[in-house]
C-alpha cells in the first residue's frame, strides 16, 4: 500500500509538469503568432499603401549596403519617413523601363544623378525626379530568394501544400484526440 501511495504522488507531480509546460508552450505559440501576424500585417500595409513598394534586388551594384536578394521596402517621396531626396539618399526610379535602386551623388535642378555604392563612376544617364518611384526606407535581407523560390512550381508545393496538409493533419490529430479523451 505504501508503494502505491508513492507512485500516486510522483504521477501527480508529473501531471502537473506537463500542465506547466503546456502553459509555456502556448504563452510561447501565442508570442510567436502576434510576431509574425505583425510582421505581415505590416508587409501587408506596405503592400497596398500608395506610395510604398518591395522590390526584389537583383544586382550587386549597392554592395555592401544592399545586397542581391534583398528585399527593399520604399515609401514615397513626399511621405512622413525619409521622404526628402538629397545627395546620399538611395532612391529607386525607372530608366529604360528598368527599375534600379542607387543612391543620390547630386542634384540640379530636377536632374539627379546616381551612382551604384560598389561601382566607382556615376551612372552614365540622368534622371529626373518623375522617374523616382520612392526613396528606400529598409532592407529584409536575403528574403528575395525566398520570394523567387516561393514562386517557382516547387517552392509553392514545399512551402505551402506541404504545410498546409501537415497542419491539416495536426488539427485532425488534436480533434481525434479530443473525441477519445471525452470518450
Amino acid at each position: 500500500m505504501h508503494i502505491f501511495n508513492r507512485q500516486r504522488k510522483k504521477d501527480t507531480k508529473s501531471n502537473e509538469d506537463k500542465k506547466g509546460r503546456g502553459r509555456k508552450m502556448k504563452i510561447f505559440n501565442r508570442i510567436v503568432l502576434a510576431v509574425l501576424v505583425l510582421i505581415l500585417g505590416g508587409l501587408a500595409f506596405i503592400y497596398f499603401m500608395p506610395g510604398y513598394n518591395m522590390y526584389l534586388v537583383r544586382s550587386e551594384s549597392m554592395t555592401p549596403y544592399i545586397k542581391m536578394g534583398d528585399l527593399i521596402i520604399t515609401g514615397p517621396m513626399d511621405g512622413p519617413i525619409k521622404g526628402e531626396v538629397k545627395p546620399g539618399t538611395v532612391i529607386t526610379y525607372v530608366f529604360s523601363d528598368d527599375l534600379i535602386t542607387h543612391r543620390v551623388q547630386s542634384i540640379e535642378g530636377d536632374t539627379i544623378v546616381t551612382k551604384g555604392d560598389a561601382v566607382e563612376d556615376p551612372d552614365p544617364w540622368q534622371i529626373t525626379m518623375s522617374d523616382v518611384r520612392g526613396v528606400y526606407l529598409f532592407k529584409i535581407p536575403s528574403v528575395g530568394y525566398i520570394t523567387r523560390f516561393i514562386q517557382t512550381k516547387t517552392g509553392w508545393f514545399i512551402t505551402i501544400i506541404i504545410p498546409g496538409a501537415l497542419l491539416t493533419l495536426w488539427l485532425v490529430k488534436d480533434i481525434v484526440k479530443e473525441a477519445f479523451s471525452e470518450a
